[in-house]
């Protein structure tokens, strides 16, 4: 894993400076003679199956090469002190209200995920050197850097780990965001914009994207978004759904009894629940089914006398 994620990272990404591997103790050495501080790190990888807890058809295996953020050290060996600027995510009130937003007459919303989103900020702060596993060294540095002992990059992008990538992360999107047009709403719903000139709404949760507003400017918005930006194609919430961070959003229309016709956002989290309740009986070692109630509203119904003792 770390070996085939490696090379992806590392030739097409430029992730880290694999053309010129130094000696750990060497950077550590040149720091404290020139007074400066240097972080210390190391990768590894991890493979993970995303939505494991939807239906088979909604998961997918995804594989990565992080930061270990929790064995970084200095120059002297302590342990690295960080910025710790922290992020500035959006809320769940902002995502309903972009929701509320697509479900006017003729708006639409759409979600997409930013693709390897952190690396797409450099980074920043004290210079960072990382520790290549074994197995991810490329194979031509035995025979042009046969002395070295334990090889260090120079860290170039903001990789998913490091304490401080996520920040810089969102200071990039967010300074992109802004520069095509979109304004943010206010400091109490961070994260979220809107666009005076398209009126699309936008709300933006890590490398989750979730943009509203007009079906004739929507397509427009998602073009000016990846001026600057790596996003991967966006998907229509609809009434077939779609996922937006784990829980199914499904769009229908009901006629009210006035004889509107209205748009309504339905949130599942069945297939969650489900899962949960199967995870329960794994460690309880219960086989058989688990009663059946109407409605886990006690206000409209409650259980029999019977139930309410067992």
């Amino acid at each position: 894993l770390s070996r085939g994620l490696g090379d992806v990272y590392k030739r097409q990404k430029m992730v880290w400076d694999e053309q010129h591997p130094r000696e750990w103790d060497e950077v550590r050495s040149e720091a404290k003679r020139g007074g400066y501080t240097v972080h210390m790190g190391y990768l590894f990888g991890i493979c993970v199956e995303k939505n494991a807890e939807l239906e088979p058809s909604l998961r997918k295996f995804k594989g990565r090469v992080v930061f270990q953020g929790n064995q970084v050290y200095d120059q002297n060996h302590n342990y690295a002190i960080f910025q710790d600027l922290g992020s500035s995510l959006a809320t769940l009130q902002a995502a309903k209200a972009v929701d509320f937003f697509g479900c006017l007459p003729n708006h639409v919303v759409e979600i997409a995920d930013a693709e390897q989103a952190y690396i797409q900020a450099d980074m920043k702060g004290d210079p960072t050197w990382i520790c290549l596993p074994p197995e991810a060294r490329p194979d031509w540095w035995r025979k042009k850097f046969p002395n070295l002992r334990r090889p260090v990059c120079r860290l170039l992008k903001a990789l998913y780990g490091h304490p401080d990538a996520g920040t810089y992360w969102e200071q990039k999107c967010d300074a992109h965001v802004q520069a095509v047009g979109f304004t943010p709403i206010g400091p109490e719903w961070p994260s979220c914009y809107y666009h005076p000139k398209l009126s699309l709404m936008l709300t933006i949760y890590v490398d989750d994207f979730k943009l509203a507003g007009s079906k004739a400017n929507i397509t427009q918005g998602w073009k000016i978004l990846r001026q600057g930006l790596h996003i991967e194609p966006e998907q229509r919430i609809a009434g077939a759904g779609a996922v937006y961070l784990g829980c199914k959003h499904i769009v229908n229309s009901v006629r009210l009894p006035t004889g509107a016709v209205v748009t309504t956002m339905t949130y599942d989290m069945e297939d969650f629940l489900k899962s949960c309740i199967e995870r329960y009986r794994a460690v309880i070692g219960v086989q058989k089914p688990l009663r059946t109630y109407s409605t886990p509203c006690l206000l409209y119904t409650s259980p029999s006398p019977r139930d309410r003792q067992k």
